[in-house]
């Protein structure tokens, strides 16, 4: 194993493993570490899974992240630049500043508007480092939310100048990470943010029967609601954070009484202020579309609807000046992470949450 100078990587690093073979030769596996325990696995950047038992390890340390050309056409931006942005869209009021991190409480109605964003450092204050974390954990507590820091990292897709911009900073992260997970803070919520051209008509297949129609608002009706937060339609809170962003505008796909779907016979529009099949949400900030709140109806799922949504809201969003589009998908929802690599977007990076242990 490691020797105590050189501490063992947490899992979600990018690491080189050093190794026995049967033969009693030793050999590299470079990728990602997705477990850190006996045995470690780690996933190469081919996709294939190499397990290592612990007592064949000879050396693991971190390596920086993967550097590779951006595809053409790939918006080019740092990790940290494009952080910056996403939160804007999503932003509570009251959010203050602390150096290079964002304090953000919405009485844990969502983690990230709950959460501090580290993008850096914290300003100065006493205690360095420790004491920021218990100022922010403070900050939190008083306002409803669970102790809790978004953690972006890197997983090699910013390059060049990029790439140099985010070093600093993420560095800080890693070090924030450290601290606390030297308290036990739970490691929660893994995260892939997503980027790419905006889609346009041209990605709803020519087999699609008839584009389902869409209604694009300029404010949540009681049909999105219903569908994507029911239950929070009078939430003051939730309400101010889905206006939160510099623009937005807000998908809604109507049930059709005659099919069932969101697609009308003659692909005229229906009318059911009641109901939704399917929604979404696009924000406007530094120059990104930003979706989020994108939901179907479970039973009218498999039909386009989710993708039907995008192409209007990402049309809105070509009209009012952009042309990159960003969002974020949990981790282990691959129906939708298969729908947005179908729609062109690809990673940017990952970002996870450390959280307090509740009492």
């Amino acid at each position: 194993m490691p020797a105590p100078s050189d501490p063992p990587p947490d899992a979600g690093q990018r690491v080189v493993v050093r190794h026995r073979l049967a033969d009693g030769s030793a050999t590299d596996v470079v990728g990602e570490l997705e477990r850190a325990g006996d045995p470690l696995v780690v996933r190469r950047a081919d996709g294939g899974v190499v397990e290592v038992r612990a007592h064949d390890v000879v050396a693991a340390r971190r390596v920086p992240p993967r550097v590779r050309r951006p595809r053409p056409g790939e918006p080019v931006v740092g990790v940290l630049d494009l952080e910056a942005a996403l939160a804007r869209a999503w932003l509570p009021t009251g959010a203050e500043p602390d150096g290079r991190w964002l304090l953000r409480s919405a009485g844990d109605r969502t983690r990230r508007a709950s959460s501090v964003l580290a993008l850096g450092p914290p300003g100065p204050g006493a205690g360095g480092l420790a004491g920021a974390v218990d100022r922010a954990s403070a900050w939190l507590s008083a306002r409803g939310s669970t102790p809790r820091f978004q953690l972006p990292r890197s997983t090699g897709a910013p390059v060049g100048a990029a790439a140099r911009a985010d070093a600093a900073g993420l560095a800080a992260v890693e070090d924030l990470d450290a601290e606390l997970d030297g308290r036990g803070w739970a490691l929660v919520s893994p995260t892939t943010v997503m980027v790419g051209a905006l889609p346009t008509t041209a990605a709803v297949p020519a087999t699609t029967a008839a584009p389902a129609p869409v209604d694009v608002l300029a404010a949540p009706d009681a049909a999105w609601s219903h569908l994507v937060r029911p239950g929070e339609a009078d939430d003051p809170v939730v309400a101010a954070l889905l206006l939160s962003a510099p623009d937005q505008a807000f998908a809604v796909v109507r049930p059709d009484p005659g099919t069932g779907t969101g697609t009308g016979k003659t692909g005229a529009r229906t009318s059911a202020p009641e109901g939704a099949v399917a929604a979404g949400r696009m924000a406007l900030a530094d120059g990104w579309a930003v979706l989020t709140d994108l939901v179907v109806a479970p039973e009218h799922r498999r039909r386009g609807l989710a993708r039907a949504a995008v192409t209007a809201l990402s049309a809105w969003a070509a009209r009012h000046g952009a042309e990159r589009l960003a969002l974020q998908v949990a981790d282990g929802n691959d129906a939708a992470r298969a729908l947005y690599e179908d729609l062109g977007l690809a990673e940017h990076h990952r970002y996870a949450y450390r959280e307090a242990p509740r009492a």
